[in-house]
């Protein structure tokens, strides 16, 4: 009889646990779906026995749901006595209110959930995020204050004030926040960049920037002892990419702190590697002028010289006069250092300078024959050196001097990049020579090179002499084209232009019209007649669209309005386009990694 009772004891005890376990089942699966009413029962059932936090807000959300605030109203109270001063539940309490339509017992229970708040960090961001998620921006502001209060400068909640005034569109609020930041602690910088990135800049329209920078302002007169806000006014105008106001404001600092230039250093090389000519020249001046026994005045005198080669090459439109000026000034400070393995890269410059562009040949071929013998230089910066004095032979004529050198660095370094590139520029000799067939020999091997661009460039050219070898008819016009790219590589562009109608006229393949197409835009580039350059390149797309050379122009168009134009918007449009028009393109692999940082760079994340 005993065995009977424990049997009927422990079946009642496991029924019940099961009975409830099928319940908890049955409501979650009624919540998750919707199915309110019904899951309704089931929390009603469950929630008295077991009152936990998931139970409790689950059956509140049911009864909000079917709009029976009352019932609401009981749960929420008997909370209550549970847990007399728990500010969320007056704040649960406050939203069913506001749901009723009764807004004085609303703010009563709102101004209470605040109220009811202790020294306890956790408690008051949950309050806050509460209020932000309802979108009650003014409690949330109150949350925040008062915990400000309560905890002290132990923790303000000034990120979460700036969060709230954000959402409101409180611009100058937001700001004036992140700025408060920077006043408890320098150490605060990243997070008010991180926080402010999507006010100024690329993503911010003219308003935004101008309350951020009106504001940054205030704070620099307000706390002129904190020198975080004027290295925060640096940053947005690198945002903004205003680098002559950037400069000033990093010449000051410098000045005021006594910082030995290092800063405006290496403002000047961040200018110089996004292409900021004027301004970087302006930098390595300063640094400069402070003399020789400054800091890193050699590398400023080498930096800025380099900075003032690549803006006139690569600006196109130059006088003759600049041209001298320039080897002047190479000539000074390569006197003033010397020529050593330092100064290296100023000799291959000045070089490259005097043989092909201002065609002063036998001082380029001079000043190159003395760096390949400089002591203390690399292997592969002697090799480089060699490079360039063969492309200076064979821009003077020496052909075959330039074909011995070429051969030189391609033995020496078979298994790497630059014995390709010379191995590539002798067969181009070849192929300037008329000597196509050895030449394509060459080419054919060079396709399966290691460097990818190499390789390209091998197949490119060896498609070219392929398609107007096949006949002799056809190689009068190839070897016009092979004269032509001769006088373009010696960068003699008027001559260029002149004889390129004629390649076109009597060419008879369309891969030699697509050539010369590509090349008028190349020389139009050189030249800094930019618009001129983007119109053969789409022409090039729009005339052979289905040819070899269209993925090349639309990159090359791409690259000409990122780097030259600077119009980084559109740049993407066009390396967009490359990706899904030519998705078996030589160039999509760094046109994919360009577009991405673009669209990083100008497209704000979505919230």
């Amino acid at each position: 009889m005993k065995k009977l009772v424990l049997f009927c004891i422990v079946a009642c005890f496991f029924g019940q646990v099961y009975s409830q376990s099928a319940d908890e089942q049955l409501a979650y699966q009624y919540y998750q779906n919707k199915q309110y009413d019904k899951a309704i029962i089931y929390y009603e059932k469950i929630f008295p026995k077991n009152p936990n936090p998931d139970y409790y807000h689950n059956y509140l959300d049911c009864l909000i749901k079917t709009k029976d605030y009352k019932s609401a109203e009981k749960v929420i109270k008997r909370e209550m006595k549970a847990e007399p001063d728990n500010s969320i539940l007056y704040a649960d309490m406050g939203m069913v209110y506001k749901l009723e339509g009764d807004d004085k017992q609303m703010a009563d229970a709102f101004n209470k959930a605040i109220h009811k708040l202790t020294p306890d960090h956790d408690v008051i961001l949950s309050l806050g995020k509460y209020f932000l998620d309802a979108k009650e921006y003014d409690y949330a502001l109150s949350t925040y204050k008062q915990g400000k209060n309560l905890l002290g400068d132990s923790y303000p909640f000034i990120a979460e004030i700036g969060a709230v005034y954000k959402a409101q569109g409180n611009m100058i609020g937001m700001v004036d926040s992140y700025l408060e930041m920077l006043a408890l602690s320098p150490s605060y910088i990243q997070y008010v960049q991180d926080a402010l990135q999507l006010s100024v800049g690329n993503y911010a329209d003219a308003d935004q920037n101008n309350i951020v920078k009106t504001e940054l302002l205030k704070y620099i007169q307000r706390y002129p002892e904190k020198e975080t806000y004027s290295e925060l006014l640096i940053w947005m105008l690198m945002q903004l990419k205003d680098y002559p106001n950037a400069l000033v404001q990093v010449k000051a600092l410098d000045r005021r702190k006594s910082e030995g230039g290092w800063r405006v250093m290496a403002f000047a090389n961040e200018c110089a590697n996004v292409g900021a000519y004027d301004p970087a020249i302006q930098a390595y001046q300063y640094i400069i002028d402070r003399g020789e026994k400054g800091d890193n005045y050699t590398q400023a005198r080498m930096g800025q010289l380099n900075i003032m080669y690549q803006k006139l090459i690569n600006g196109g439109a130059y006088s003759q006069g600049e041209l001298l000026s320039l080897e002047n000034k190479f000539k000074g400070v390569l006197n003033e250092l010397g020529k050593t393995a330092s100064s290296i890269t100023l000799m291959q410059q000045l070089a490259h300078l005097q043989g092909f562009y201002l065609h002063h040949d036998s001082d380029a071929i001079a000043l190159m024959q003395e760096a390949v013998i400089i002591p203390g230089v690399s292997p592969q910066t002697q090799a480089r050196c060699r490079v360039e004095l063969a492309d200076l032979m064979l821009a003077d004529g020496q052909t075959w001097e330039a074909s011995l050198l070429y051969s030189k660095v391609e033995q020496d370094f078979k298994e790497e990049p630059i014995g390709d590139e010379s191995k590539f520029k002798n067969a181009t000799i070849y192929y300037y020579t008329g000597n196509f067939k050895w030449a394509q020999a060459q080419l054919n091997i060079l396709r399966s090179a290691t460097d990818k661009l190499i390789a390209n460039d091998a197949m490119a050219l060896s498609l070219v002499v392929a398609d107007n070898t096949q006949d002799s008819a056809m190689q009068p016009a190839l070897l016009l084209f092979a004269h032509v790219q001769l006088l373009d590589f010696q960068n003699y562009e008027d001559s260029v232009s002149a004889l390129l109608d004629s390649v076109y006229t009597i060419s008879g393949t369309t891969t030699l019209k697509e050539e010369v197409l590509l090349m008028r835009a190349s020389v139009a580039e050189k030249k800094g007649d930019y618009q001129k350059a983007l119109g053969f390149y789409s022409d090039e797309q729009t005339v052979y669209p289905d040819g070899m050379l269209a993925d090349k122009a639309l990159y090359l168009s791409a690259k000409l309005e990122d780097n030259k134009l600077h119009d980084q918007k559109k740049a993407a449009e066009l390396y967009k386009q490359l990706i899904i028009k030519y998705p078996g393109s030589f160039y999509v692999e760094e046109t994919r990694e360009r577009y991405r940082q673009l669209v990083k760079d100008y497209s704000p994340p979505v919230n």
